[in-house]
């Protein structure tokens, strides 16, 4: 028997643009777009940090928020982050939301997760 998608889910997809920020296929997107994009130079291979902060269990970041930064970056305490808005296409964005959603308990508690030291 089909269920019906219950109002919750259906009022979160219209939020996030209809893209389903728990799909695997979506989160894989987002973390190659991340991996390649942000990865290189500041947010670090697997999203760990480089230049920029990890984004690796951050559960103080909203999905709001996230999409918000990526679309329009941030300046702060003289460091920039690169609007995307107009370069990336918003499900692309969305893909790229999913994934550091996806990695907010990437790290159990307790273990430390190797920062690499470079690319």
């Amino acid at each position: 028997m089909l269920r019906a998608p219950s109002l919750r889910r259906i009022c979160r997809l219209r939020k996030t643009g209809g893209i389903d920020l728990a799909s695997p296929d979506v989160i894989a997107q987002g973390l190659d777009l991340l991996n390649k994009t942000c990865g290189g130079y500041c947010h670090g291979t697997e999203a760990r940090g480089f230049k920029a902060p990890s984004l690796r269990n951050r559960s103080d970041l909203s999905v709001d928020s996230l999409h918000a930064t990526i679309s329009y970056g941030r300046k702060r305490a003289g460091k920039m982050m690169p609007a995307w808005k107009g370069s990336l296409p918003d499900d692309a964005i969305w893909s790229a939301v999913a994934a550091i959603v996806s990695l907010r308990n990437a790290d159990p508690p307790g273990e430390s997760a190797p920062k690499p030291g470079g690319h």
